[in-house]
């Protein structure tokens, strides 16, 4: 089974893109400003994740001022020249979370299914900006989507990622589901929601 197949046996949309729930009106937990800003550091780690030297992104981090905002585990890994493959693995996972963030703040069209990883080569060359640039343009053309908007693709991601817990005890998961990707958009959300601190989101089902 595939994974269109299986979220709407649970009467779940499979489409690309959701309708606004209209009646909905609550503010995001999080400003455009301080998503757009999360999205830079979590592209910042990821890098570094991928090999890039770590002192390049913490003095542009410094530079353009946004030290402030890097989380203290994200501070230990940067500073960490060691780190084992399975921490830099586990940092380089986020990126998923931040094509979720990316799309809140209308940088990417639609999320669609969690059966595929995100354009890394789109997120780095035509995305982010790159490394040394400055931030302020990028941060000031972030829009957050509409609330209605927002809490649609919430509501799937949360019902998908719960359905997906006991499909995986069952050992009845959908052969093209990324589980990964799903978790850190479920990551993601959840942290739009402003209750927790990035390094505290927990993915409760």
């Amino acid at each position: 089974m595939q994974t269109s197949e299986w979220i709407q046996a649970y009467r779940i949309s499979a489409a690309p893109t959701l309708p606004e729930i209209l009646e909905y009106d609550k503010p995001c937990g999080r400003t455009a400003r301080e998503i757009a800003i999360r999205t830079v550091v979590l592209q910042g780690v990821v890098a570094v994740a991928a090999q890039v030297d770590s002192a390049l992104i913490v003095d542009w981090f410094h530079q353009q001022g946004i030290w402030g905002y890097v989380t203290p585990e994200e501070r230990v890994f940067l500073a960490n020249e060691h780190s084992t493959e399975q921490e830099r693995r586990r940092f380089f996972w986020h990126q998923e979370a931040e094509w979720a963030l990316l799309w809140a703040i209308g940088k990417v069209e639609y999320l669609g299914l969690p059966n595929c990883r995100c354009d890394s080569a789109r997120l780095v060359d035509n995305i982010i900006p790159a490394l040394g640039a400055d931030l302020e343009p990028f941060f000031t053309s972030a829009e957050l989507l509409p609330p209605g908007v927002l809490l649609a693709e919430d509501d799937r991601t949360y019902n998908m990622w719960c359905y997906a817990q006991q499909a995986r005890r069952e050992s009845l998961l959908p052969e093209d589901l990324n589980l990964s990707v799903l978790y850190e958009r479920r990551y993601a959300f959840e942290w739009l929601d402003g209750i927790s601190a990035w390094d505290e989101v927990t993915c409760d089902a």
